[in-house]
């Protein structure tokens, strides 16, 4: 959806992609609204580090204007990656940090780059422990929880970024952006009935909305020239007519004591 957007407003776009042939169907279904070779499909499996590192390989070089850092995966029995890292924990922030690191160079050739981070409003409701006793979910994991942790981690590592590449003088803008409660797969086709019964709830509460609705603030943080790194875009409230809100970070991201044990501990796990 986000995609299919882009290259029709007259972008060229890199569809990283963990299967091919997925990525195909998908492209071949976006073309009918875009321009074909405006979508191109390279190989990623964010939860793979090695992976990550061969796609900025592979865009060495290239001049980047936007990254949207889009992947997520939740509601998942605990596994690892090949690197042996928790899976949500890869997904959901190391991978995604580590791209945003190497592609760094191309980004800052483009006249107003951005890394765009799909966080979640989660964090405003669900509170999280954020330290090292368990980073990993070894000894204690929920599908659930360790979903609201690991996009909250990756949120406060986004901000912290921001202010690095400020403090730099990078052109780099770090922006958080969400999508609110989304009828994706992931939140539909639950396999336990608790979870089902659960995201039922949760859809009324949060007031789910279609993916066409839901990918609106994260194009307004991708491409509109008012975008404010230092706040949360999210979906606009249907009295006001606006399509996009923006709010200030709540605690933990903004918690500057955290941010800096976070962006150091990330790190040394993807180093």
């Amino acid at each position: 959806m986000l995609a299919g957007a882009l290259a029709a407003a007259g972008a060229r776009v890199v569809m990283a992609v963990r299967s091919p042939e997925e990525g195909a169907a998908v492209r071949d279904r976006l073309a009918r609204r875009a321009p074909r070779d405006a979508l191109e499909l390279a190989p990623l499996d964010v939860a793979d580090l090695d992976s990550v590192r061969r796609l900025a390989a592979a865009l060495a070089g290239r001049r980047i204007d936007v990254l949207v850092n889009n992947a997520g995966v939740g509601n998942i029995d605990r596994s690892t990656t090949p690197q042996g890292y928790e899976t949500q924990l890869a997904t959901n922030h190391l991978g995604p940090a580590l791209l945003a690191r190497l592609l760094h160079d191309g980004l800052a050739a483009s006249p107003d780059p951005r890394v765009v981070t799909t966080g979640s409003n989660m964090y405003r409701h669900v509170p999280v422990r954020l330290g090292p006793e368990d980073l990993d979910g070894r000894r204690r994991y929920s599908r659930g929880g360790t979903y609201a942790r690991t996009k909250t981690l990756h949120m406060v590592w986004a901000v912290e970024h921001g202010r690095r590449l400020e403090a730099v003088g990078s052109p780099v803008r770090s922006v958080v952006a969400h999508p609110g409660m989304v009828r994706t797969p992931m939140n539909t086709r639950l396999e336990r009935r608790r979870d089902r019964a659960l995201g039922a709830v949760l859809a009324r509460l949060w007031q789910a909305r279609e993916p066409e609705e839901g990918v609106v603030p994260l194009l307004w943080a991708a491409t509109s020239p008012d975008v404010d790194p230092s706040r949360f875009a999210g979906p606009g409230t249907t009295a006001d007519g606006t399509a996009v809100r923006s709010d200030p970070f709540r605690a933990p991201v903004t918690d500057r004591s955290l941010a800096s044990w976070v962006w150091d501990r990330t790190e040394q796990l993807v180093a």
